[in-house]
């Protein structure tokens, strides 16, 4: 009887662990993989308004090219996304930035930092973030 309740209990969890699971990181880096947008991960050594911790996670930056990067923060919910996103802007509203733009995708932050010019890569770009949907 103790081994049935101890794998009823096990199968719980993994069930409700599946059911709050909204996704990974590594989803959305197959995702874009899926979309031609190939990433690679780097970590940055400067010291970069991209790089601090918000809510106390840390990013993970994505470099698209040498002069764009994704950075994408995982929270466990929505909500702690959306505010890490305001915390963001609070933060960083009297600064001179490069241009960025800010998402909120289920349970992730994700700032697309770019320094060139507004283009066709950086719209279709931005509609294939809008987009995803685990």
């Amino acid at each position: 009887m103790k081994k049935f309740i101890s794998i009823l209990l096990i199968l719980l969890c993994l069930f409700i662990a599946g059911f709050f699971y909204k996704g990974s990181i590594d989803g959305f880096k197959g995702y874009l993989s899926e979309e031609s947008i190939e990433v690679n991960e780097v970590s940055i050594t400067h010291k970069s308004i991209f790089d601090k911790r918000l809510l106390g996670k840390e990013p993970h930056h994505l470099e698209i090219s040498s002069e764009d990067f994704l950075h994408i923060y995982k929270y466990p919910s929505k909500s702690l996304a959306q505010m890490a996103k305001d915390t963001f802007i609070k933060k960083t509203e009297s600064m001179d930035m490069v241009a960025h733009n800010l998402y909120v995708i289920e349970d992730m932050f994700i700032i697309y930092e770019f320094h060139s010019e507004v283009n066709d890569f950086n719209k279709y770009l931005s509609e294939i973030i809008s987009e995803y949907k685990k």
